[in-house]
Parts: C-alpha cells; structure tokens; sequence
C-alpha cells in the first residue's frame, strides 16, 4: 500500500462503557491500518505545567496503562501513532494565543515527547485567529522535524468555501505554510459533505485551481450510524474508493474511520477492526489494478462520479429534498461534531 493510500481510524474511546466498561483494544489493527489518531488531547486553562488531558484524564493517569502498552506494540508494527488536539471541546486553541503560547506551548511539546507522538492532527473546531494555526504548524515542524506528521481535521466543506468551524480560510492556510502540511482528514459528514456520491471529494480537488491536490485529502467517514449525521455505509464507501482510486491512482489521499470502537459493518458487530480490514482490502486491490490510471480511464471515471451525482440530486429535487446552506455560519454550528 502506498504512503497516499491512507487507512486511518480515531481511537477516543478506550473503555466502551455501554458493556459494562469494556478495554476496546487497538492491537486488531495491526497489518490493517497505515495511522493511528489517539483523541482527544486539550490543553486546559489554570494547569500550567500540566494542562494537557486526553480526553478527561491526564495522559499519565493509570486508566491509561494498558492502552499505552498497547500503542507500543502498533508502534513497533509500524503504524504512526498521531494525537488529535482540539475537536468540539473549546478553549484548546484560546491556550495557544500569542497572550497564552508561552505557558501553554511547553505542555503541549513535551507531551508529545514523553508519549513519543509521530505527529499531531489538529482539529480546530473553535473560531481561531489564522496566525495561530500557522504558528503552531510551524513550531512542531521546527520542534519535531520533517518527519513528523501534521495534520488538520476540517469539515470538508471548508476545503471548497462552504461551511468552517475553525474561523480561518483554509486555502490561504495552505497557500502559506502547506509544505508544512501533511494532509488534511476532512469530515465528509454531519451535513458537511458525504462520500458518496463521491463528487464532492472531487470538486474539492480541483477547488481553487487545485490547491488540495488528492494525496492531501484522506475522507473521513462516520464509522457507525450512531456516531452522528450523515453516515454512509460500508459498502457504498467501498463503491465510492473504487471511483477514487480508478480516477487518481496512487495519488489518492485514503479514508478514515471516526471512530474505531464503534465500527461495526455488518455482519461482524463486536468486531470494530473489520471496518478497517474492509478498507484495507478494497483499496490495496484496487491499487494494484489501478496504479496509474490512464487519462482516459481517468477521464471515464470522473465522467461516472459527476454523472451519477447530478442523477442523484435530480431525483432527490424530484422527491422534495431540499439542500441545507452549508455556507452560512448558522449551519456549521447547528452541526458541529459532539466528541467530548
């Protein structure tokens, strides 16, 4: 599997309380999935020195321990281990204002030392100041160096000028510090997008001359109905990356899953590692038949997305539904992603 070819799923639940406080462990994931993202660290007001909780314990506390062990062991298969800062909770990113980014930058560093974090996937779901963003990008690539991955998690309708819950245009992001970037996971769901049809993926490709080119852009889907709006079965996503990955071969981004506790694909209920042992497969077979999409297999291809797309809305127009303003403000908020 290329690097491009992303298989990714959110792990914020640890303990699913709905039986009986059961440990959900990553281990299953090993040989399935290419990135970890563990969710979802804050950084906390008035706990200077030790502001940083994952979720609403501290990275150190004993609950933890065996998810830490855990995480060595995918370490050691190979697969990155990204944490996600930031998500519905507010005040992550107030921290990390020029007024605040002295006492609160230095927990956030060190966490990713200690925990030996290969990268950070920031999801700025709170209106922020650009120059924060572009300063924290910045500052973990001259910490951390080349290497280490950064991330950002924007509904996907901010990639193409529609509905934003981080407050800053995310193409003048780019357009500044996007070789500091390393792809973004935008959220095809609650109103913000979908996956299938898959035209949206592709509209935001070709957004503004390009400037999200597909081995940027990993679609990121709800794993479960449960979970919020929007979600899209296992085997239309699966429709929806054979469209993918015949139009842009090894240049598309991948798929993530939000979020791994949950993912239940019929009929394996229990079992949340076969949403991702699916998406591993559907994807490595079709690399392998569609490495380098000729222009016009290519070209085919988008034809059938656009096509079925238009069809798809004709008929919805047809049957009376009517299509929400993702662009206007009120929107983003009414549908923002519950996490913590």
């Amino acid at each position: 599997m290329s690097d491009g070819h992303r298989v990714a799923v959110y792990y914020q639940t640890q303990y699913d309380w709905g039986h009986n406080a059961t440990y959900v462990s990553p281990l299953p994931l090993i040989g399935l999935i290419t990135h970890l993202y563990l969710a979802a660290y804050h950084i906390n007001f008035k706990s200077v020195g030790d502001s940083i909780t994952l979720n609403d314990n501290k990275p150190y506390a004993p609950y933890y321990d065996q998810m830490w062990s855990d995480i060595s062991q995918l370490k050691a298969a190979g697969i990155k281990i990204v944490g996600m800062l930031g998500g519905a909770a507010a005040g992550t990113y107030s921290s990390l204002t020029p007024q605040y980014w002295d006492t609160y930058y230095p927990d956030l560093y060190q966490t990713i030392k200690d925990y030996d974090l290969d990268g950070m996937d920031l999801d700025v779901e709170q209106s922020t100041d650009i120059g924060v963003a572009i300063r924290l990008i910045t500052q973990l690539k001259a910490d951390f160096g080349p290497d280490f991955i950064v991330t950002l998690a924007p509904v996907a309708s901010a990639l193409r000028g529609g509905g934003n819950l981080s407050g800053f245009n995310y193409v003048q992001l780019e357009s500044q510090v996007g070789a500091n970037i390393s792809w973004y996971n935008a959220q095809f769901y609650s109103g913000f997008g979908t996956i299938f049809p898959d035209s949206q993926y592709v509209s935001i490709t070709e957004y503004q001359g390009g400037i999200f080119p597909p081995e940027k852009l990993v679609a990121s889907v709800l794993t479960n109905s449960n979970l919020g709006s929007g979600y899209v079965s296992v085997d239309n996503v699966v429709k929806s990356l054979k469209d993918l990955v015949t139009l842009y071969g090894d240049q598309f981004g991948g798929v993530a899953g939000w979020e791994y506790f949950a993912s239940n694909p019929s009929p394996h209920p229990g079992e949340p590692w076969q949403w991702s042992q699916i998406m591993k497969d559907a994807i490595a077979g079709l690399s392998r038949k569609f490495s380098s999409a000729s222009a016009s297999v290519a070209a085919a291809a988008r034809k059938s997305i656009m096509d079925r797309a238009a069809a798809n809305k004709a008929a919805a127009l047809a049957a009376g539904v009517t299509f929400p303003d993702i662009n206007s403000q009120e929107f983003a908020e009414a549908h923002r992603r519950k996490e913590s």
